[in-house]
């Protein structure tokens, strides 16, 4: 999976600068200590803000001066910074005892193309607060929605229930919690409360199942591969598995829905190949599919589906599926899911 940085932020500074009178004082100057949060913000969107292309939250205009305080308030340098690097090597040059000074008010635009109009050190770190949880939100989110991933849950706590369950996160705020052959529609979203991440995840229908994960989980981003959720004594990780060339990787075939979105038509035969794609091949030599609505049909060989056109009766639905050696007459029973997905008109 494509590495992504775990902050994409920057700030759109806009304001005028002295150039003649760098130590002039008639404008109002305010002090930023270079061991507060907002000082380390503010060096870490810039080092973002140079290390990534992307344009997000806000941005840095440049010229604009930065006034140098020693350790007993006196200014001792005024620079005047043409670009990103040259700021980021005056923050450098600050010492943990030093001040940083800058004259407000400060304009901004925002990534949607709103002007804000920033007056004093509270408003500029809430400015940046807020784009530095929307970028985490917008982080958490990438990761989730990748395509042809999918979350392998692993319990912190002794509960292992669901150590074989999986999740699958779509980017239209649904997905599907796989638990020991069934299916569960969900709807998610992250979301910040109080400065800290939240995924809230909510299975449809009132089974135990949802029941176990139908809350707002605190969350925390580990790494690239890995989320850690926890919602009072219950800590799992869920780790993504994107190594999956095709669909049946994880028994899920998605078509596009009919107009009333939940029902679609499935060709069975069009997935023979990806399922047995999955066996060796001495094993696919002499081997038949048949596809069943329920394990009981499945495993007596009763109520075969039609395998050039089905239509799902639920969505999700599960369906069983046996595989049946002809020579040997060995057979296994497998579950593969049939989701019923929204799609444009052109796809």
């Amino acid at each position: 999976m494509k590495t992504k940085p775990l902050l994409l932020l920057s700030i759109l500074v806009l304001f005028f600068s002295c150039e003649k009178e760098p130590f002039e004082l008639s404008i109002p100057i305010t002090k930023i200590d270079t061991n507060s949060e907002l000082f380390i913000n503010l060096k870490q969107l810039s080092i973002t803000q140079t290390n990534d292309s992307d344009v997000v939250c806000l941005t840095f205009i440049y010229p604009f001066n930065v006034y140098l305080y020693d350790n007993e308030g006196q200014i001792t340098e005024a620079v005047i910074v043409n670009e990103n690097t040259e700021f980021i090597s005056l923050l450098n040059q600050a010492t943990d005892d030093n001040t940083i000074g800058i004259s407000y008010p400060i304009n901004g635009t925002t990534e949607s193309g709103n002007t804000i109009s920033i007056n004093g050190n509270k408003a500029l770190k809430e400015a940046i607060e807020a784009c530095i949880d929307d970028q985490i939100i917008n982080y958490c989110n990438t990761l989730l929605e990748e395509e042809n991933c999918v979350w392998k849950i692993k319990s912190k706590t002794e509960n292992m229930l669901y150590n074989s369950s999986l999740m699958d996160f779509y980017d239209d705020g649904t997905g599907i919690f796989y638990h020991k052959g069934d299916a569960y529609r969900t709807s998610w979203i992250s979301l910040f409360i109080e400065d800290q991440l939240h995924i809230n995840i909510h299975l449809e229908g009132d089974s135990e199942v949802a029941k176990d994960w139908n809350f707002d989980w605190i969350a925390s981003i580990v790494n690239d591969n890995t989320i850690q959720i926890e919602n009072d004594e219950q800590l799992y990780y869920i780790k993504s598995n994107c190594k999956i060339e095709n669909n049946c990787g994880y028994v899920e075939f998605r078509e596009c829905a009919t107009d009333d979105y939940e029902k679609a038509l499935y060709v069975f035969d069009d997935y023979i190949d990806c399922i047995t794609s999955f066996k060796k091949e001495e094993e696919i030599t002499n081997v038949e599919l048949s596809f069943f609505e329920n394990i009981i049909d499945a495993e007596q060989e009763l109520n075969k589906l039609e395998t050039d056109g089905y239509s799902n009766k639920v969505n999700p639905q599960v369906i069983f599926v046996q595989t049946k050696d002809t020579v040997t007459l060995d057979s296994e029973i497998t579950r593969i899911v049939l989701y019923a997905e929204p799609c444009n008109s052109e796809d």
